[in-house]
C-alpha cells in the first residue's frame, strides 16, 4: 500500500483528493497538511511514498517545501498542483526534482492515470527482474544463477533505492513468486518466510541479498530436478550435508547408489553443467559469505569448505570468478562502502 501525503491550504481540495484516492486500490492517504512547513515535518516523522502538494500556500511555497523534502527524502515522489499556469513557478518546480506539474482541478481519471503510472514505474522493475530469474530457471542455466545475480541485485537496488521497507517488499514478492513456480503444479503452498526468511536488519547490504537470492534459486533448481528425477533428492541431500567436506563425484555416486554416467547425464539435463561445477559453485557462494561476514584468512575459509590446499581453492576461485580472491575482496569492500 503506497502512502500519500496531501498538502493544500484549501480544506475542500484536500477532501476531494482524499475521496478520489480512497476509490483507487493500492493507495491510501497517510496524512494531510495545510502548509509546506507542516509537510516537511510530516515527511520527517512518517513514511510517505508520494505527495500531492499545492504550489502556492501561506508560508513557504510548494516549490520550497519540495526542495527541503527532497534534501532528506530523495525517494519520495512529489506532484505539484496549481489552479493557474505560472511558467516561472513550473520551471522552478522542475528544478526541485518534482515528478510532474498538474493543473487544478484534478479529475478522477487524471488522478487514476497518474497513480497507475507511478505504480507501474515502481513495480515494473521487480517484474523485469523476476522475468530474468524465471528465464534462468526455465532455461536451466544454473551457472547464470552464480554469474547474473549480482547484476540483478544491483538493478533492484538502483530502482527501489536504499529504502528497507520497499526492498523487503520487492524481495518478498520476487522470492515468493519463484517459490510458487515450483509448487503450483502439485498445489502445495510453501511460504517464503518459512523456507528463506529475509534478514531485514541487513537488507541494505547488497551482498547479503545476493547470497539470500542464491539460496532461493538453488532451492527451485533442486525441486524442479527432483520432480523429474526423484532419485536426485538423495544426491542433493548428500551434497547439502557434506558441502563443507572434500567431496567429489565419486563420493556422491557411492553414497547415493547412482551410476556416474546417469547422474552426470541428468545433471547436465537439469542444470546444464556438471556435478563438480555445481559443487564448486555452491562452495564458492558460501566462501563469499565468509568473506563478507568474517575476517578469516583465505586459508581458513578454504579448509572450512573442504579444500585441503588454499592454493587449489584460489585456483578454483579464479577459474569461476575470473579474478583472484584478493581482487574480489577488494571490489566487495569498495562496493559495500559506496552503496
Amino acid at each position: 500500500m503506497y502512502q500519500i501525503l496531501i498538502v493544500d491550504d484549501d480544506c475542500l481540495m484536500r477532501q476531494a483528493l482524499r475521496v478520489m484516492i480512497d476509490r483507487l486500490d493500492g493507495f491510501c492517504v497517510a496524512a494531510e497538511a495545510e502548509s509546506g512547513i507542516e509537510a516537511v515535518t510530516i515527511c520527517n516523522q512518517t513514511k510517505i511514498d508520494l505527495i500531492f502538494m499545492d504550489i502556492m500556500m501561506p508560508g513557504i511555497s510548494g516549490v520550497e517545501a519540495s526542495y527541503r523534502i527532497k534534501e532528506r527524502h530523495k525517494e519520495i515522489t512529489i506532484y505539484l498542483l496549481s489552479a493557474y499556469t505560472n511558467f516561472n513557478l513550473a520551471k522552478e518546480a522542475l528544478k526541485s526534482n518534482i515528478k510532474e506539474y498538474l493543473s487544478k482541478p484534478i479529475s478522477l481519471g487524471l488522478l487514476s492515470d497518474v497513480l497507475m503510472n507511478y505504480r507501474t514505474e515502481k513495480e515494473g522493475s521487480a517484474q523485469y527482474q523476476l522475468k530474468q530469474l524465471m528465464d534462468i530457471i526455465k532455461e536451466k542455466e544454473f551457472k547464470r544463477v552464480y554469474y547474473d545475480l549480482g547484476t540483478i541485485i544491483d538493478e533492484i537496488y538502483e530502482h527501489v533505492g536504499e529504502i528497507p521497507e520497499k526492498l523487503v517488499e520487492v524481495f518478498t514478492y520476487i522470492g515468493q513468486s519463484i517459490i510458487n513456480s515450483v509448487h503450483y503444479i502439485d498445489g502445495e503452498s510453501k511460504k517464503l518466510d518459512e523456507l528463506f526468511p529475509i534478514n531485514e536488519a541487513l537488507i541494505l547490504e547488497r551482498k547479503v541479498s545476493e547470497l539470500w537470492l542464491f539460496k532461493v534459486m538453488n532451492y527451485v533448481f533442486e525441486q524442479n530436478s527432483i520432480r523429474r528425477y526423484p532419485l536426485l533428492e538423495s544426491a542433493f541431500h548428500f551434497i547439502e550435508d557434506n558441502i563443507k567436506e572434500d567431496i567429489g563425484l565419486n563420493q556422491v555416486i557411492y553414497n547415493c547408489s547412482i551410476s556416474q554416467g546417469y547422474l552426470s547425464r541428468i545433471f547436465k539435463d537439469q542444470f546444464h553443467t556438471s556435478v563438480m561445477d555445481y559443487i564448486h559453485i555452491r562452495k564458492l557462494n558460501l566462501a563469499k559469505g565468509y568473506f563478507f561476514f568474517t575476517d578469516e584468512s583465505i586459508a581458513e575459509i578454504a579448509f572450512k569448505l573442504g579444500y585441503n590446499e588454499s592454493s587449489y581453492f584460489s585456483k578454483v576461485f579464479k577459474k569461476y570468478e575470473k579474478m583472484t580472491v584478493n581482487q574480489y575482496k577488494s571490489t566487495m569492500y569498495h562496493h559495500t562502502s559506496h552503496k
